[in-house]
């Protein structure tokens, strides 16, 4: 594959339950050696969109190339290029663990000397070396995932898609997992699935937030959280005329909006949202100049959690209701 081709792309790609959408006219291309966390509350499409990339279910409408090989036309070279491991993985708990992966070569297509040697080369990335001989039922919940990874890897595709891959783990099996997945990037595309923002932040060098079957921000973290909304806090001594004073004070700074106004009596903490430039020099001269004294002025940290909060609520303030709380992607996907 030629390195410039994008690890895969959606050109325009809608998918219908009925009168229920699950993807609206997306279009996403991926470069090769990205780590892409996929994120958006229930409902906003990420089943659809990995389904249809891993040629579980086809698009209504639209082109997806996985490799530059389209999902309908060479389904085949596509599924080839890549690992899948579902949200809960259907394992066979009665075989053991060379057992299962000798039995997922051979469905693989992968023979003979090639066998022993494709089992090596992911179990002891995976870290299942140990437990080779055991039972699958036997293996905690994080080994389960790791076996799973480990025969979604034999046939070395260039891209893992993982659906919420440390759902059930405890945090030390969380971090552990953390752990591989940053190591596997070094030989993989992988796209993770995950309602987890704080590890997409800390996994991730792009993000794709997606809602009511549209993507509404790609992305690095670091570039969404700069142009994300900020909010900052002002401390400063209460004074009696504060209160009156404040509201002509925000009109002079441009793109700033009041949240919060406490006041204990020697202390007021003023909290604000700024929609622009960063407010805080002239907030700072406004109220030296109004003989108000400053104890306190800085800006809040930003999460990827607050970028994901201001994108679904701006699209459902948009488009004048809030965020579904069912996932009709999944259960349109189940009458499909």
């Amino acid at each position: 594959m030629n390195v410039d081709t994008p690890a895969f792309e959606f050109e325009h790609v809608s998918k219908y339950y009925g009168r229920h959408v699950g993807l609206n006219d997306v279009s996403l291309s991926i470069r090769r050696g990205a780590l892409v966390g996929l994120l958006g509350p229930n409902g906003a499409g990420k089943t659809t969109a990995i389904r249809i990339l891993t040629c579980y279910m086809p698009p209504s409408s639209g082109v997806v190339r996985v490799c530059g090989n389209d999902v309908l036309t060479h389904t085949r070279v596509a599924q080839r290029c890549m690992g899948y491991l579902p949200e809960n993985c259907p394992l066979y708990h009665d075989m053991r663990v060379m057992e299962y992966l000798r039995w997922m070569c051979e469905l693989r297509g992968i023979g003979g000397s090639d066998i022993e040697k494709a089992i090596f080369n992911v179990a002891e990335p995976c870290g299942i070396m140990p437990w080779r001989s055991r039972l699958i039922r036997e293996l905690s919940k994080g080994y389960r995932q790791r076996v799973g990874l480990a025969a979604a890897m034999l046939h070395e595709p260039e891209i893992l898609v993982l659906d919420e891959p440390t759902v059930g783990l405890d945090p030390i099996q969380v971090q552990q997992f953390r752990a591989l997945l940053s190591r596997l990037k070094e030989r993989h595309t992988l796209l993770i699935s995950s309602h987890v923002l704080s590890e997409i932040e800390m996994l991730c060098d792009t993000v794709v937030i997606i809602h009511q079957g549209r993507v509404v921000a790609v992305g690095a973290p670091e570039a969404l959280k700069a142009d994300s909304t900020r909010h900052y806090t002002l401390e400063c001594v209460s004074t009696r005329n504060l209160p009156v004073l404040l509201p002509g004070l925000l009109n002079r700074v441009e793109a700033v909006t009041l949240d919060g106004f406490e006041e204990d009596g020697r202390r007021c903490i003023i909290r604000i949202t700024g929609h622009g430039a960063d407010p805080r020099r002239a907030l700072a001269r406004l109220f030296t100049e109004a003989g108000i004294e400053l104890i306190d002025l800085h800006a809040e940290r930003i999460s990827l959690e607050d970028v994901f909060i201001d994108h679904i609520r701006g699209c459902a303030r948009e488009e004048g209701m809030i965020p579904m709380a069912s996932d009709p992607d999944k259960r349109g996907a189940e009458h499909a």
